[in-house]
């Protein structure tokens, strides 16, 4: 009998599950760095794409990511769980293991998925199919209506906001601000259904 996806990861510990995932996102890089060094003259266009710019980084960076967040919570609130409930998995990931590294973990996602996604395939293929393919990747979302939907706004607005600020550090700290707060939420204890 062959068993499900989900209930494969739902087999796995906590320490497995984030063992799954650190590879997963090396390999997401190693595919980033293979492309850029086809899709860039050279690096140093690459590393233009990281600058600092405080005002970008405070109203596309921190509000945008604290706006998610309130919006994934109000989303909970109206939505019966079975609609917007990922099977346990972010709760499982999250709920054990030191703060240092659920930050660490959840920065290098953010750092890994934006350099692919926006610096290099949005930066040459255009914010239509980074986005989509930003979806794509995160497939445990697909099978529930609610969290497909939330992805793929997710996924557009983050396009959007590197359209707007063409500043990689600003959608990584977006997309590091979103995961961390939800996964430290978990890991305290006080938020068990996070999505």
């Amino acid at each position: 009998m062959q068993r499900s996806q989900a209930e494969l990861i739902r087999l796995l510990s906590s320490k497995q599950l984030k063992q799954q995932i650190w590879l997963s996102q090396l390999l997401l890089g190693l595919i980033a760095v293979v492309l850029a060094s086809f899709l860039f003259n050279d690096w140093q266009d690459i590393v233009a794409l990281v600058y600092w710019n405080f005002s970008d980084w405070i109203i596309f960076g921190v509000f945008s990511a604290l706006m998610i967040i309130s919006l994934d919570f109000l989303l909970m609130k109206i939505f019966q769980k079975n609609w917007w409930d990922d099977g346990g998995i972010n709760q499982k990931i999250f709920q054990e293991g030191s703060y240092i590294g659920i930050i660490l973990l959840c920065f290098f996602i953010a750092s890994v998925e934006e350099f692919l996604f926006r610096g290099v395939i949005q930066t040459n293929f255009g914010i239509l199919i980074a986005s989509i393919l930003f979806a794509v990747v995160h497939i445990r979302y697909l099978s529930k209506v609610v969290l497909f939907i939330a992805i793929i706004v997710l996924s557009f607005w983050i396009g959007l906001v590197y359209y707007w600020t063409s500043n990689l550090s600003v959608v990584i700290t977006l997309h590091f601000l979103v995961d961390v707060i939800l996964a430290l939420l978990i890991r305290s204890g006080r938020f068990r259904h996070a999505s």
